[in-house]
């Protein structure tokens, strides 16, 4: 099994000016990175120069990951539109629609914020078994990522979704960060509190296709700064839970491992008050995480694995 690491876009401001599009991604490719992932804002039709977007995202010898938000994904009055519906029915629509276009843009593979954190197991069934319909007639995987708000939004559900007999097909992407948030606790392997925790990495290790290797702590979805000795024991953590899914990955036969550093700015990137000046830097540290993650998955899987 091979790694590829993915350069997430999100707080990259060079993605939002065409002019730099060449020097970003020549920048990202000599960096170790051989995909992007993109909102729609950048590699769709709101962004007037998505053409060009997917031009020099090929010319870099890059390929791009395009992230989905159902009933969202485009500017309004108020701003961009995250979530705008809590209907299965909207939901379903607006996934066929934007992962039509998606596909037709040539996207490696969908990640989709989906659905709504408030449906029922037969809700979020109906729309996964939609879901699926659809990634078969497209031929393009769509991947759907654990993420606050959405119907993945925590472990239980998810584990509960994931039992689902008509979902075994289901791919998800592990944001696992998420979960230390909703649930106010890094998750412990050896603690009788958590002693379902590792058969849900096992049920998770046969359904994962992507991973935001992003660190996340009791209060929030982002450490400030992954390499500070304060979050030794959440990076250590992820890095654990990180390793089992690549075992299960690798048992059942994947041959790509796809990782993303996925550090986000502000809000999730911490500011001082009143100056608003950010804690950290950010690209710096997403490429920090990016040299951990390599080094991790080489002490695993040895020199080959790493390209």
């Amino acid at each position: 099994m091979k790694l590829v690491l993915v350069k997430t876009l999100w707080g990259v401001p060079e993605a939002e000016n065409p002019a730099q599009y060449d020097a970003l991604f020549k920048r990202i490719k000599d960096e170790g990175f051989d995909a992007v992932e993109a909102i729609r804002l950048t590699y769709g039709p709101p962004n007037p120069h998505h053409v060009e977007f997917w031009a020099a995202v090929k010319k870099a010898g890059l390929q791009c990951i395009t992230q989905v938000h159902t009933t969202g994904g485009y500017l309004d009055a108020d701003g961009y539109a995250y979530c705008t519906s809590n209907t299965v029915e909207d939901h379903v629509a607006s996934l066929k629609e934007l992962a039509t276009e998606a596909h037709k843009l040539g996207a490696l593979f969908i990640n989709v914020h989906s659905g709504h954190d408030s449906w029922n197991i037969a809700d979020a069934t109906k729309y996964f078994k939609a879901a699926l319909e659809l990634e078969q007639s497209l031929g393009t995987k769509i991947i759907h990522e654990t993420h606050r708000q959405r119907q993945l939004h925590s472990p239980y559900q998810t584990r509960d979704v994931l039992g689902e007999p008509s979902l075994k097909r289901l791919r998800v992407n592990a944001d696992l960060s998420h979960w230390c948030c909703v649930c106010e606790h890094v998750f412990e392997a050896n603690s009788k509190r958590d002693d379902w925790w590792p058969a849900l990495l096992a049920t998770l290790g046969q359904h994962v296709e992507f991973i935001h290797a992003r660190v996340g702590h009791e209060q929030g979805p982002q450490v400030n700064d992954p390499s500070a000795p304060e979050h030794k024991t959440a990076m250590e953590a992820h890095l654990s839970w990180w390793e089992s899914i690549w075992r299960a990955q690798k048992a059942r036969g994947v041959e790509i491992c796809y990782m993303e550093p996925e550090f986000g700015p502000t809000p999730y990137l911490q500011t001082l008050p009143h100056t608003q000046a950010p804690v950290a830097d950010l690209w710096g540290v997403n490429k920090h995480m990016a040299k951990i993650v390599r080094e991790r998955f080489l002490s695993v899987f040895g020199e080959d694995s790493v390209q």
